[in-house]
């Protein structure tokens, strides 16, 4: 209830004529309306949906009916060098009432005809969105083939297509280090109490450059993380200083055929989660950052993905789209096999009216095996999101 007050009581501010500025409202109201079946090797539901999926479990079917958690109300704000943008999410926590959540919140301050400073909680250079699929809050295939920075408090400072960043560590923002705290290996037993205390002495750095021209367009990313992980218990009972860099680079390009198109993605780098880049789309993803060896030292873990979809705009008013996407975290641990997953997906979009969407969709996930070798299952869906933008 405290939160639905600050939130009227911000709306009651955009309404406001004292700040002299443009608010432009806008909202969206998405249902997602969904049937899943999952196989008897899966455990979990995979992607991490805010809107709270279900949990399908093992060898379990069930309806998908609920409201995104990515249904929004937001306004953008121009006055004269400066603008901004708040959103905020409106999530169905429960049958009833759910609690809004700051999704961004940002001011940008132009301060030259090519340059601009934005200040607050905004997507960063190193997301990639070149996918429409509509299953589990919209996806969009981030973590299984795309990358997903997510939407992270910092400076960003963009000079013509160029943009450098300077963002909330993930090691803040609630990173898997487990690996450090409990387990020499994730998801053996017993666990082994580690401690550690993490240390942040530089925020997470990620750079991008893009450019759009009539028939194609592309863009390239980059990030680095460090910290450090102090008084971690090893084997010997010792206590150890241990550092953990994470990376990543990346490109998509796109390509426009008259009403078709093609799109695709790669990205590669190390420990990941540890960054926060790409934690969504794996029942078990602790592989894909680095684990403690119980001697001396962090066991680093390989990380990369693709995707590529391909789409076409059939009239005005239908577009079909379908696309595949893929992704592996191979660590260096002793024990740590492999972790990969893929997914397939294949849509309609249909625009039923200016600002109203359904959009069929049928899908594949398979987790293929996890880090410990077993497999991890796969799990088909199919049934349509509904959308309208007010």
């Amino acid at each position: 209830m405290k939160k639905l007050i600050l939130a009227i009581a911000a709306l009651a501010l955009i309404a406001s004529p004292a700040l002299a500025a443009d608010w432009n409202m806008y909202g969206s109201a998405r249902m997602a309306t969904f049937y899943a079946t999952t196989d008897d090797d899966n455990t979990a539901f995979p992607v991490g949906d805010p809107a709270g999926q279900p949990n399908l479990g093992s060898d379990d079917s069930g309806v998908q009916w609920q409201l995104q958690g990515n249904s929004r109300l937001g306004a953008n704000v121009k006055a004269e060098n400066v603008a901004g943008r708040v959103e905020l999410g409106l999530s169905a926590a429960d049958a009833h009432d759910g609690s809004p959540a700051v999704r961004m919140i940002y001011g940008d301050w132009k301060f030259s005809d090519a340059g601009k400073l934005r200040v607050g909680k905004a997507y960063t250079p190193s997301s990639q969105f070149i996918s429409g699929q509509a299953y589990a809050g919209d996806l969009g295939m981030l973590g299984i083939g795309t990358n997903y920075g997510r939407r992270v408090p910092g400076l960003q400072l963009m000079m013509g297509g160029f943009t450098v960043a300077l963002l909330e560590s993930g090691a803040d923002a609630g990173s898997k280090w487990t690996s450090f705290t409990t387990d020499t290996v994730p998801g053996t037993s017993p666990a082994v109490s580690r401690g550690g205390d993490i240390d942040n002495y530089l925020p997470k750095i990620e750079a991008g450059w893009g450019m759009s021209m009539d028939t194609w367009n592309f863009n390239l990313m980059g990030g680095v993380q460090y910290v450090e992980i102090k008084d971690v218990v090893n084997d010997n009972g010792n206590k150890k200083d241990i550092d953990v860099t994470s990376y990543i680079l990346g490109g998509d390009v796109g390509f426009n055929f008259g009403p078709a198109y093609v799109k695709g993605c790669f990205s590669w780098g190390q420990n990941w989660t540890n960054a926060r880049w790409s934690d969504l789309g794996l029942v078990n993803n602790d592989a894909a950052g680095a684990i403690f060896d119980g001697d001396n030292d962090a066991k680093d873990s390989t990380n990369y993905q693709y995707a590529l979809v391909a789409g076409f705009k059939f009239t005005d008013t239908l577009t079909f789209e379908g696309g595949g996407g893929y992704r592996m975290a191979d660590s260096d641990a002793s024990g740590v096999k492999g972790d990969d997953a893929w997914n397939i997906y294949g849509q309609a979009v249909v625009a039923m009216a200016p600002g109203v969407w359904l959009i069929p969709e049928v899908g594949y996930f398979n987790w293929l095996d996890g880090f410990d070798g077993k497999s991890q299952g796969d799990e088909i869906y199919l049934g349509a999101k509904w959308q309208i933008d007010f």
